[in-house]
């Protein structure tokens, strides 16, 4: 699956972010889906091995048994497929199928149920992150405090006063960071000390903004708020071991550090103290993850009529046209302009095509702005497209 830079940035969790995401979990789904199929057709094996018991030789067992097992694979091969032949399967070969088979179905039910599950924790880990990211601020204050108790002769780095800053003091007494933190068990560790004193002795200290700050005993609370805002920019969101560090835990870092970006920097988009406070991870969460899991599972509880749909469509044209991604986001594309009367279709079609040219082929972009714009004006004239309030914006 291709990943291409993206242009668009997110201000904070958004449906556009939440395609993006059911998109790769729909992605995950096949390749698990794929693995299990695989798996259990070898397993199949198992069931034509020599009976050590007999008499016979396992020789003289091996061109039966393997016989037998080709049989059943061929036959789970046909079910799943549901290609399923009428010739008589040998008892032992359909027991043999039948049997990996349940294995099978239950393997990609489990792992779906995972994956949805995953996926919605993976967008709230966001919120997370973004925690951890204020949190940092507090630790390099406690650090800068620690800096200046250690010198046994004073210097001109009064780096203590970090801690006089009224922004920082806020932020340290702001009840939700502190309840969210306690709540999600998010906070900088002892493992992460060295990282932290690091990145303030290498990184922030030798810098010229935070010496002069540092320089001044008394500071107004635009000069406060205008380094905490140098501080995040600067090292929070760009010093490469922090950027490293989420990174290395976060595998979707790349999609999410745009939200984390604009969340952050939001929070001291202030003009007083008592303007702070933390950032929602969307505008309605709650409706957001209905429609992200709905999205997701809709496409799978449809796929095979919307494979019909598009496939139907695309008889005539090269078959490898159709990549998985592609089909993926077709399909994604015809789940949402289908089951969610209320966005437009013009929306759609635009959100799909810009996923297409990220994630698919160079020429994906328009071959999917082409089919589905085809296929939504065909289906609503079928009346199986059928928009309702604001859906129906751009749709005369």
């Amino acid at each position: 699956m291709s990943k291409k830079k993206r242009s668009f940035k997110y201000k904070m969790v958004n449906r556009r972010l939440l395609r993006t995401k059911a998109f790769q979990n729909l992605y995950a789904f096949r390749t698990a889906e794929r693995a299990d199929y695989q798996l259990y057709y070898d397993l199949i094996s198992e069931s034509f091995l020599p009976n050590l018991d007999l008499m016979i030789p396992k020789e003289q067992q091996m061109p039966k048994l393997e016989g037998l097992r080709k049989l059943a694979e061929l036959h789970y091969e046909e079910i799943l497929n549901k290609k399923e032949s009428d010739e008589d399967v040998p008892v032992d070969s359909k027991n043999a199928a039948k049997k990996n088979i349940l294995l099978y179905r239950d393997a990609v039910k489990r792992d779906r149920a995972k994956i949805t599950q995953t996926m919605v924790d993976e967008v709230e880990n966001i919120y997370n992150v973004y925690l951890k990211m204020l949190n940092l601020l507090l630790e390099i204050t406690e650090i800068a405090v620690w800096d200046e108790q250690r010198r046994l002769v004073e210097t001109d780095y009064r780096t203590a006063r970090l801690a006089e800053n009224s922004v920082l003091k806020a932020l340290k007494n702001l009840k939700a960071l502190e309840t969210e933190s306690i709540r999600r068990n998010v906070n900088w560790t002892d493992e992460d000390q060295n990282l932290l004193r690091k990145l303030f002795l290498d990184g922030i200290l030798p810098d010229t903004e935070f010496q002069s700050y540092l320089r001044s005993t008394k500071h107004t609370f635009e000069e406060d708020l205008a380094l905490v805002v140098y501080l995040v920019k600067t090292f929070v969101l760009k010093h490469h071991s922090i950027t490293d560090y989420f990174e290395e835990k976060d595998l979707n870092w790349d999609e999410n550090k745009g939200v984390l970006k604009s969340m952050i920097v939001k929070t001291f988009k202030i003009t007083n103290i008592e303007e702070l406070a933390l950032q929602p991870l969307a505008m309605n969460w709650e409706d957001d993850k209905f429609y992200f899991i709905d999205l997701f599972n809709n496409v799978l509880d449809n796929e095979e009529s919307y494979e019909k749909i598009i496939l139907d469509q695309t008889q005539n044209w090269e078959g490898d046209r159709l990549a998985m991604t592609d089909l993926l986001i077709l399909k994604l594309g015809l789940a949402e302009m289908i089951h969610f009367s209320s966005i437009p279709v013009k929306v759609t079609i635009n959100e799909y095509i810009e996923l297409a040219k990220n994630y698919s082929t160079p020429k994906s972009g328009q071959f999917v702005n082409g089919l589905l714009d085809v296929l939504s004006q065909k289906l609503q004239k079928e009346n199986i497209i059928r928009k309702s309030g604001r859906g129906l914006i751009d749709n005369k």
